[in-house]
């Protein structure tokens, strides 16, 4: 399975998924997936940013326990 799949499933509309999800199956697309936080890059294993959907505001609320990916 190549790494788009997860994000697409996950991230992409259904107009999205109708397009890409089947060329990713068949792989006949090149996929990229790239994540950095600020303070700790690509090291997503020690992310401590946690995120909360807020259903009453219809917001995300996000939460850093430290400074560090507040720079």
């Amino acid at each position: 399975e190549c790494l788009c799949l997860p994000a697409i499933r996950a991230q992409g509309i259904d107009e999205q998924h109708r397009k890409w999800l089947p060329l990713a199956y068949m792989m006949q697309i090149i996929d990229c997936y790239a994540q950095t936080v600020l303070g700790h890059g690509s090291n997503v294993q020690d992310l401590k940013t946690t995120t909360t959907c807020d259903r009453n505001s219809d917001q995300f609320i996000i939460h850093n326990p430290t400074l560090t990916p507040s720079k």
